[in-house]
């Protein structure tokens, strides 16, 4: 269709508010992700040019710019995060689903990004071309208010950030009047009289508001799931695997930790297994790739920086949990493990930030958290109240604590060492002698016995007195915690 150029000016101006939408719909994709990225406004800046140019040319050279000009703005947006072309081809194919399976935010990875700057490249140019057409007035604005959904949608754990609808509508606003056919003076006049306009801004909020509460208020992490979970072997057997570690001989050095904040840490935990179905620990937790924000920072939180000494090494030792950590990682969404999603040099540093575990001294008695005493543990309860007798539930824990310590014999050699059911009750009840994995796993049960969640650690433990700690083979060990509101207390029965 030819236009004049009056027609071709007016047009102009329509797509040139278009494009101003379009840039706010790339400030508001940059809350998808754990980062802000500027670059996204070259997905709204790279059609519009393209469409102000080729406006008053033929079907096919618009196409041809539009077209260009998505692939030349995702092209710029993936090269700039220092991605590849396989990145370019991966956000137009599988980037999308990349996208929804990561938790939120969603790490800011070329394709990733990528995948963001197709939506709003391909939502632009398409409002673009269609603000040339008389008849279509108001339709031009549908393709944004749908990807503007798309991202509320996407980006809703973090809060329903509505505030992106009052640019939006301003702008819908100044678009409204650019009404082809009549003076400006006219349009303005008809603006009054637009009874698709409100309906319009009426639904996207609503839409926006629909889409986003239920989504930003669930207690999960990330509630966009994704039916092909990412496993892990040394995951799935993290005490098996932890075991095999300790039995290195000669012992050898597996982390370098360092900054000012780890002197005197000594618990470095690298997994948590809450699940025993009576034979061993077998969480087989379900991670996913995460951004470089993990959780809150709860309390006193340390900075550090860890070095891998070993190139088999994925998990990320932790005094508590994660708040930050500056490596694309995969974890599951209670944060038990978390693990290097990429082989790090042993001279490049990962930067941690970490919340610290709870000292035991300042827990509330009060502040343990209860569970039911299911069939799996009632039997070991007459043994648990023998060793416990009374007072609170943490003084009664630590006397279970002390007890097996100062009663019970650690031999890592003992005679049916396993984690079997049988074999802990006969280890409580007859011989009082086993190994370390056979002390934690006890302690776990008899304090699930008395209605306390408890759970299983595994990771390292040292001493440590300035700011560098080594994390070696033979400090590899096992124990116990306990839940409380204020987090996870490491308990020792260990002799």
């Amino acid at each position: 269709m030819e236009l004049n150029p009056e027609d071709v000016a007016l047009s102009r101006a329509r797509i040139a508010v278009l494009g101003a939408i379009g840039l706010v719909l790339a400030l508001a994709a940059s809350g998808i992700f754990d980062q802000r990225s500027t670059s996204l406004l070259l997905a709204a800046l790279m059609p519009t040019a393209a469409a102000l140019i080729t406006c008053p040319r033929q079907a096919i050279v618009r196409l041809a710019g539009a077209v260009g000009s998505v692939l030349l703005a995702v092209g710029l947006v993936v090269l700039l995060a220092e991605g590849s072309s396989r990145d370019v081809v991966d956000a137009f194919t599988s980037g999308a689903q990349r996208l929804i399976s990561t938790e939120w935010p969603s790490p800011a990875t070329p394709d990733l990004l990528g995948t963001a700057a197709v939506g709003v490249a391909v939502a632009t140019a398409l409002a673009a071309e269609l603000a040339r057409h008389r008849r279509w007035h108001m339709l031009p604005i549908v393709p944004l208010l749908v990807v503007y959904v798309v991202i509320i949608a996407t980006s809703s754990p973090g809060g329903v950030h509505l505030v992106w609808l009052l640019p939006i509508g301003l702008l819908t606003v100044v678009f409204a009047t650019l009404r082809p056919g009549a003076p400006l003076g006219e349009r303005a006049t008809l603006l009054v009289g637009e009874r698709r306009l409100v309906p319009l801004i009426v639904v996207a909020a609503l839409v926006a508001a629909l889409v986003s509460v239920p989504l930003s208020l669930t207690a999960r992490a990330d509630p966009r799931r994704y039916d092909a979970p990412d496993r892990s072997a040394a995951i799935l057997e993290p005490i098996e695997a932890m075991l095999a570690i300790r039995d290195i001989d000669p012992p050898r050095a597996l982390y370098s930790i360092e900054g000012d904040d780890a002197a005197g840490v000594m618990r470095w935990r690298t997994a948590a297994l809450e699940e025993y179905d009576g034979r061993r620990w077998a969480p087989a937790v379900t991670i996913r790739p995460l951004g470089r924000t993990l959780g809150p920072a709860t309390g006193e939180t340390i900075e550090i920086d860890v070095f891998f000494l070993d190139d088999d090494l994925a998990l990320i030792p932790l005094p508590g949990s994660p708040v930050t950590i500056d490596a694309l990682i995969q974890t599951d969404v209670d944060r038990t493990v978390v693990r290097i999603d990429e082989q790090v040099d042993d001279d490049v540093a990962v930067h941690v930030r970490s919340n610290v575990a709870p000292v035991r001294s300042t827990i509330d008695p009060d502040s343990v958290v209860l569970r039911d005493v299911d069939d799996t543990v009632s039997g070991l309860t007459d043994i648990a109240e023998a060793l416990a007798e009374d007072g609170t539930i943490v003084e009664r824990l630590e006397r279970i604590e002390q007890r097996m310590r100062d009663n019970f014999v650690l031999d890592s050699e003992a005679i049916g060492g396993g984690l079997q059911r049988a074999l802990i009750e006969r280890f409580l009840r007859v011989t009082q002698r086993g190994n370390a994995e056979q002390f934690s796993t006890a302690f776990v049960l008899l304090a699930r016995s008395l209605g306390v969640e408890a759970r299983v650690a595994t990771g390292f433990v040292v001493e440590s007195a300035d700011g560098i700690v080594e994390l070696t083979s033979s400090d590899v060990t096992v124990w116990p915690e306990v839940l409380t509101d204020e987090g996870w207390i490491a308990f020792d029965p260990v002799p």
